[in-house]
């Protein structure tokens, strides 16, 4: 059961860079920036790390698979920042559980890996936590939280980057078994780095600032920097933490795809979900706790029918 370790690794890293780009939203500070820089740090931890082991020997469908998940990630990020601003943490980011659904259909397409019966069963548990993770106190009737659910921007966002993710973990597979653990990830965080870069250089600021951070009346810009430049040294600390954060999840993950097929890694990964939830429920005040973490715990529980019984 190495790979099931390997995925709650990749579960905690991959809980905590969300974590650590919620709480610098919080303090007005822009998560395109914050993004670029991690991954951008990630990347070349990885590089150096493939270096000193020896690079590996790179297949044929390679680049293709690192062009085609840094696109689908690109939008995904972008979706989950815009979930971020407009919800709770602990109500939008739930609905990442749905990805082990839709990866049932794009790894048969693509990887031709095809979950148990069993796994079928973990898949309408996962539905039903996101159900519950809808309900709430002030509800009158049992159909208002599918109203709920429609009516909340963030979690709809989070639905499609759900999808967006279900095809993309595929391709990641692709460059995986192409080259190995190490070295798979670095062009694909080359490239979202790089993508977020123009983002931030090509998008309008408002007296210096990023339209992700309020603008201050008549700033003075420092004198080191021109004005139309972001201030990075806010950044570069957590940033660097999202580097090594994003780094163990590339790794752990990546491993743990070469023992188990991508659907059933990536439902054990979604246990990042209950740190999550806890984080927003707990230390941000958000609303909703009890309700929340039952329904974060139906949604892990069908990943774990999915271990167990397949």
């Amino acid at each position: 059961m190495l790979w099931v370790i390997l995925a709650i690794i990749g579960a905690i890293s991959n809980a905590a860079y969300f974590i650590i780009v919620k709480n610098h939203i919080r303090k007005n500070r822009d998560p395109v920036i914050l993004t670029a820089l991690g991954f951008f740090f990630s990347a070349v931890l990885l590089l150096v790390v493939s270096a000193a082991r020896g690079f590996p020997a790179i297949g044929p469908d390679y680049c293709y698979a690192v062009i085609i998940s840094g696109i689908l990630n690109i939008i995904g990020l972008s979706l989950i920042f815009r979930a971020m601003e407009s919800s709770d943490i602990s109500l939008s980011m739930p609905m990442l559980s749905f990805t082990p659904v839709f990866l049932i259909i794009t790894s048969y397409l693509l990887l031709q890996e095809v979950p148990s019966v069993a796994g079928s069963i973990g898949i309408c548990i996962i539905v039903s936590g996101s159900y519950v993770l809808n309900i709430s106190s002030e509800h009158q009737h049992y159909l208002e939280p599918v109203r709920s659910m429609v009516q909340n921007r963030g979690s709809w966002y989070m639905l499609i980057v759900a999808f967006l993710f279900a095809a993309s973990i595929n391709y990641d597979k692709i460059a995986m078994l192409n080259s190995d653990p190490v070295f798979a990830m670095v062009f694909t965080l080359l490239i979202i780095s790089g993508a977020f870069i123009v983002i931030v250089a090509i998008t309008p600021k408002v007296a210096g600032h990023s339209p992700h951070t309020p603008a201050v009346q008549n700033p003075a810009p420092p004198a080191h920097l021109p004005d139309t430049c972001p201030v990075l040294r806010p950044y570069l600390i957590p940033a660097a933490l999202i580097g090594i954060f994003a780094s163990a999840e590339c790794v752990s993950i990546n491993i743990a795809y070469t023992l188990q097929i991508a659907p059933y890694v990536i439902a054990i990964k979604r246990l990042s979900i209950i740190f999550m939830v806890l984080y927003g429920t707990i230390l941000c005040a958000e609303n909703e706790i009890r309700t929340r973490l039952l329904g974060s715990v139906l949604m892990v529980g069908g990943a774990v029918i999915i271990l167990v019984f397949t």
